[in-house]
Order: C-alpha cells, then sequence, then structure tokens
C-alpha cells in the first residue's frame, strides 16, 4: 500500500515560491550536480548518480545504487546508504518528517537526520495533517514454514501498492510471499511518534480535510470515516471510498448497479433511492452517481463522470451539468488550467474551468496526458513527443521530449531523443520556460 497525500497551496504562495532562487539537478555526463535557478551557475558539483528537487529544504540522491539527503550547501544531513525505502518512487519529506526502513523495520527522521519514530513497525506511511499510518504485521498462519529454514526477509510494496514481506529459502530460492491478503493491522502516529488512533484496522487512508477512511476487515467488512480523535464520525458503509476533497467524497455503499443508468440526454445526474454517490463530511448523500461507469476528476466547482454509454460530463455538486453530454469520451481536471475533454474524434477541446466556455488552443491536439500548476502536458496530431501549454492554452514548451512529468515548484522531468535515438537514459529537469539544465553535448 502507498499512500498520497493532496496538498492545497494558495496561488500567491506558489508564486512567490517560483520567483525564488532554487536548486535545481544539473545533468552532465551522466552526473548531477545543482546549478541555481537565477543565476544558472553551478553550485553543488557534478557527483551523484541521481539527484531530485529540494523538498522541506533537503533533496534526495543516490550514489552506487544507495541513497541519502543532502543540504543546499551539499552535506549530507542523511548519509547515503543509512537507510533503505519500499517506495518505487525517490521519497522525499513532507512537513519535515520521513519513514525509512533499518533492520526491516519502518521507523521516521526528520530533516536533520534524527530518528523522531524508533524502528518498530512494519510499515508507516507518509504524514498528511500530522499524522501517519502505521502498521503491524500479523503472523503468517496461513502458511507452514519454519522460520530457521530461511535465509533473508525481504520487505516491500508490490505493483498493486500493497506491503509485502517474503522469506527466501535456504535451499532453493523459493520465496514465499505474505502480507497481501489483510495481514496488517493499521493505527495512526502524530508527529512526536504517539500512536494516537489505535492499531486495529485492516485498511486505512490518509486524513484528508480532517477524516480518514477506515475499514475494521478487509474481506467483509465496510468502511467508514473517523476524526482526528479517532472517533468515527460517518459509519461504516461503503464498499468503495475515496479522501475527502473541497469538502466532498466520492463513494459505494454496493457493487450492485441494477438496471438504471444514466444516459446521455439527461439534463440532471441523479436517480431516485441510489445508495451510491457524493457524500459531504457529514455523510449525508448529495449527488446520485449510481449509474455512472467512471468517476474521472474533480475540482472546487465539481466533477468529471463518465456514463455507461460512454460519454463524458462535468457536473456541480447539486447534480446540475455545467458542461452537458456532447461529444466527449474522455476529461481531464486540469490544476490551475482549462477542464480538457478528448472528443470522440481523438481531438481535444478545452473548457473555463469557472465560466465552462469553450476555449481554443492555437495546436490541434492529440493527447492530454496531465495538467498541474497551471501547466498542462499534451502531444499534438502530427508528433508523438510532449510539449507543455500553459492555462491561457499557449505553447511556452514545444514538442520535443519522450516524456515530461508534472510541474513542481515550476519545475518538471524530462526524457529527450533527438534523430530516434535517445539522447540520454537519464532525466533532466526542465522550467516553465523551457531551459534545460543539461549539457547535451556531454550525453
Amino acid at each position: 500500500m502507498k499512500t498520497f497525500c493532496t496538498i492545497s497551496i494558495l496561488l500567491l504562495v506558489t508564486n512567490l515560491l517560483f520567483s525564488q532562487d532554487q536548486l535545481v539537478p544539473y545533468l552532465k555526463s551522466g552526473k548531477y550536480g545543482y546549478m541555481s535557478s537565477e543565476t544558472k551557475k553551478l553550485v553543488i558539483p557534478v557527483q551523484f548518480d541521481h539527484a531530485e528537487l529540494f523538498y522541506d529544504e533537503v533533496a534526495y540522491v543516490e550514489k552506487g545504487g544507495e541513497f541519502g539527503f543532502i543540504d543546499k550547501q551539499g552535506n549530507e544531513v542523511v548519509k547515503i546508504g543509512t537507510y533503505v525505502t519500499t517506495d518505487e518512487e525517490p521519497p522525499r519529506f513532507n512537513h519535515g518528517l520521513l519513514a525509512v526502513v533499518k533492520d526491516k523495520k519502518f521507523g521516521v527522521i526528520n530533516n536533520k537526520g534524527q530518528v523522531i519514530v524508533p524502528f518498530k513497525y512494519d510499515y508507516i506511511g507518509e504524514f498528511c495533517e500530522g499524522k501517519a499510518a502505521v502498521g503491524m504485521l500479523k503472523e503468517p498462519t496461513d502458511y507452514n514454514f519454519r522460520v530457521e529454514n530461511y535465509k533473508t526477509l525481504n520487505i516491500g510494496i508490490d505493483s498493486k501498492n500493497k506491503v509485502f514481506q517474503s522469506r527466501e529459502s535456504k535451499n532453493n530460492n523459493q520465496k514465499q510471499r505474505w502480507g497481501e491478503n489483510g495481514d496488517l493491522w493499521y493505527g495512526f502516529i502524530n508527529t512526536f511518534g504517539k500512536e494516537v488512533v489505535p492499531v486495529q484496522y485492516g485498511k486505512v487512508g490518509d486524513y484528508s480535510e480532517g477524516l480518514a477512511l477506515v475499514v475494521k476487515n478487509v474481506v467483509h467488512g465496510k468502511g467508514g470515516y473517523i476524526d482526528h480523535s479517532g472517533i468515527m464520525t460517518i459509519p461504516a458503509q461503503f464498499v468503495e471510498a475515496y479522501d475527502f476533497k473541497y469538502g466532498f467524497s466520492h463513494v459505494r455503499r454496493t457493487h450492485m448497479y441494477g438496471d438504471n443508468y444514466i444516459a446521455s440526454n439527461y439534463e440532471h445526474v441523479y436517480v431516485m433511492d441510489s445508495p451510491n454517490g457524493i457524500i459531504n463530511k457529514y455523510g449525508k448523500l448529495i449527488l446520485a452517481t449510481i449509474p455512472v461507469q467512471h468517476f474521472l476528476g474533480q475540482n472546487k466547482n465539481g466533477f468529471i463522470l463518465k456514463s455507461w454509454d460512454e460519454k463524458v460530463c462535468f457536473s456541480d455538486y447539486k447534480g446540475d451539468l455545467k458542461i452537458p453530454f456532447d461529444d466527449y469520451v474522455e476529461g481531464i481536471v486540469c490544476e490551475g488550467a482549462p477542464l480538457a475533454f478528448k472528443t470522440s474524434k481523438g481531438t481535444y477541446q478545452f473548457h473555463d474551468s469557472e465560466s465552462y466556455q469553450k476555449l481554443n488552443a492555437t495546436l490541434s491536439i492529440d493527447k492530454v496526458k496531465e495538467g498541474k500548476e497551471g501547466m498542462i502536458i499534451f502531444s499534438t496530431l502530427n508528433s508523438s513527443s510532449f510539449g507543455v501549454l500553459n492555462k491561457d492554452l499557449n505553447v511556452i514548451v514545444q514538442p520535443k521530449y519522450d516524456f515530461i512529468s508534472t510541474f513542481n515548484n515550476g519545475f518538471a522531468k524530462v526524457l529527450k531523443s533527438k534523430n530516434k535515438r535517445r539522447v540520454t537514459t537519464k532525466h533532466f529537469f526542465i522550467d516553465s520556460t523551457g531551459f534545460e539544465y543539461v549539457d547535451l553535448n556531454t550525453q
């Protein structure tokens, strides 16, 4: 299981952050250093096999297959090779705290490298709203094997984001996996390491807007929501539920859809007595969406929904269709940018996220990958390469990259090819002006 936090950032704060000088990973001859975003001068010498942006005053770096964290002077605040991680992506500190693994147990360190939570848990998630999910592994009663017959105990997260542990046999190198089917009990700790919600649940989500999803019994149980004191404020009743965002959550009380479904000519998303839909923070069903095939995205004004006849609309929280069913087959919520809808012809149409009016892009867009910080990753009809649009739908980075990540603090990772040959197998960074933090002559 891998947890994620959704963090809302005020536009003013974001703009101030982007205007400050930042240290950005710079790639040269297959190694990374750090360059000033203002002066474009190298500040930390090129030496690392992998490098990430700074978060909470420290940056993730790698040497020789092991990771650590450096400060803005290049000093190792978390010595390289001290800890391991189960995350597939490079971990980063959140509010100065990070869960790491040592001797096959999870603990928490701060951005000075100090241990805040002892290494005693079998899982610790990311801190959200001052709390992190923790897990303790149950004994593997479903398997017959003696511990002494196994030479190693491995811990990790599988492709479905489930925590697992495996023991490797001394004799035939076979691995026995366990911990996949509700074998972890979960609770929550605060930033001081105190268990404020006892380890008792079979599944938990992150705290979001004061509430966290919890499930007592993973196999047969249903989920509800607890507050920061651990009190169940929305009773367990859902077979599927999500974190709260903008005061609302998408839930299902049953997997049975019945005979009714929403048709694309409806003007209102509503079904009488539907047990599934959108709830507010009091647990009240405010929008019935049982016939909706997919819940595609959400912003402060409403949701992008997909019907069973493969049509897409945008509904507000009252169920009124602000962007009605038309010729749209897919939809994407782009943070800080217009809404993007794919037509049946394969092209994209944009709508203003406030007025919902149609907007025209200067290019024929073939694919919209995602959008964040007012910047949209796209490709054109005549190119498989990716570029960047701003919130006004103007091209700010021409489509020339094999891959572009979402922007974080004004920077994005890219991979680039030239004449059908990959220029570099390693990522490098660009900013919102398209400046490349790489010496391509050495690649």
